[in-house]
Parts: structure tokens; C-alpha cells; sequence
């Protein structure tokens, strides 16, 4: 597969996804989520991969969705964006393989959302977390009224996303969200290190285990992509949101 947007490699059973749009800290457009997507089914489909690595280029993990695209959309428009949002969370869960996001800079919004629905959490000491959806009258997509509040709790998931607090490397680690912070440049080699030491083991014991973690902590995931999905577009729909996202966009250019 090939993308200007996604910067795709494979080797020691490791398949390393590195967002490559760092002009716009690594925003997710439509381009970016189908690359994702079709680069997890490939992770998928190939025995010789044995765990996934994501990562950002330049600055950023990923600051969320594309604010100049997403202002552009009618509702059915987002609705399609939202479903393939919820379409690379739903392959990434279906992944029978370990996953690493390696967090540099900020993962807010989606890039949030990216890094929750990734197994394991390593952050460089510059990261930022943050969730700024509820500021702007939106709601979380991807998952997360079920995965965050498996990682980190009921309280901090909602703390975090009523607030839509920041949250740096250090704080995420206490709270569970990350297991490793490191030195700022050093997360992409840290994540990589421990992939392929996972990448040696048996195929088959690895899938059983991350199989058997989503079983026992599976309630209805798919009903909360639902709800997520028609909130989301409910609450996009409305012109005070729209506002919002105006002049969040205006704040970032300035």
C-alpha cells in the first residue's frame, strides 16, 4: 500500500505506521483514516507481522481531525467521517496483534482517541493528552465512552473528557494512560525495542492473550460506537458547534 499521508514499514515482525502529515501536526483527514485502515487490514493479513507500532512525523502524534476539512462538511458528510473514525477503531480491536502508539507531542482530540485504541502507551516527556471536544459542544467517537475508562478509570474518564483538560506525559502516567515515559525523540526507538522483543514470541500465545483481555472486558463495544456515532453527528449538527470550531481553528493559526 502506498500513501503520501502514512509512512508504512514492515520488518524484524514489526509493522511501524508513522502519520505523515506533520505540516498540520499530523490532523486526520479522510486520505490519512483510509490509510490507516487499509494498513492495519495488511498488518492483519500478514504472518510475518507480530505487532503494530503508530507514530507521528515531526512535532506531533496527531492534534485530532482536520479542522479545515471537518468545517467544510454537511452532516451526512461527517457522518462518513465519523464512520471511518469508528472503522479503524473497530479493525484495530478486530487486530489479533500487540499494538504500541508511540506519543510524541500532542495526541489531542482523535490523536487521543488513536493512542487510547492502541494496547500499549509510550510517551516521549513532551506529550500532551487532551480530549477539547466538550468545549466545543462535541462528543467522543472511536470508542472511547468504553475503552478510556478501561484504562484509566470511570473518574479520570470523565473527568477528562467533561473538562477537556490537557494532561501532560508524567500525569498520564500516574493516572494508567501511558506505561513508559521517555526522553523527548527517544518514544518511536523505545516502542520499536519493546515491538520486536514481543515479535519474537509465539504467534499464537500473543493472539490468545490480547483476544482473551477484549473478551473478558467486552460488554457490548459495538453499542457504544453507535451511541458515540449518532451523538457526535447530532451535536456537529448544530450552528453553536460550528461556531466553535471556528474559532478553535482561528486560535491554532494564531
Amino acid at each position: 500500500m502506498k500513501s503520501e499521508h502514512l509512512l508504512y514499514h514492515k520488518s524484524d515482525g514489526v509493522a511501524l505506521m508513522r502519520l505523515n502529515r506533520p505540516e498540520v501536526l499530523n490532523a486526520l483527514n479522510q486520505s490519512l483514516l483510509q490509510a490507516l485502515v487499509a494498513a492495519v487490514e495488511d498488518a492483519r493479513r500478514d504472518d510475518s507481522v507480530q505487532c503494530v507500532v503508530i507514530t507521528g512525523q515531526g512535532r506531533a502524534f496527531s492534534t485530532g481531525a482536520d479542522l479545515k476539512a471537518m468545517m467544510a462538511m454537511n452532516k451526512n458528510e461527517f457522518r462518513e467521517f465519523i464512520v471511518l473514525l469508528q472503522k479503524l477503531s473497530a479493525e484495530m480491536r478486530r487486530l489479533a496483534k500487540p499494538s504500541i502508539a508511540a506519543v510524541n507531542g500532542y495526541a489531542l482530540a482523535g490523536g487521543f482517541e488513536l493512542a487510547t485504541i492502541c494496547d500499549i502507551r509510550i510517551a516521549a516527556e513532551n506529550a500532551a493528552f487532551g480530549l477539547p471536544d466538550s468545549p466545543i459542544g462535541l462528543s467522543p467517537t472511536s470508542g472511547m465512552t468504553y475503552l478510556l475508562p478501561r484504562i484509566v478509570g470511570m473518574g479520570w474518564a470523565k473527568q477528562l473528557t467533561f473538562t477537556g483538560e490537557t494532561i501532560d506525559a508524567r500525569q498520564a502516567e500516574r493516572i494508567g494512560l501511558v506505561t513508559r515515559v521517555v526522553p523527548v525523540g527517544e518514544s518511536e526507538r523505545v516502542a520499536l525495542e519493546m515491538a520486536r522483543e514481543i515479535a519474537k514470541f509465539p504467534p499464537l500465545g500473543l493472539r490468545y492473550i490480547k483476544q482473551g483481555f477484549d473478551i473478558a472486558s467486552d460488554v457490548n463495544f459495538h453499542s457504544a460506537l453507535a451511541h458515540e456515532m449518532d451523538a457526535e453527528v447530532t451535536c456537529f449538527d448544530t450552528e453553536e458547534v460550528r461556531s466553535n470550531l471556528r474559532a478553535f481553528a482561528e486560535r491554532k493559526r494564531k
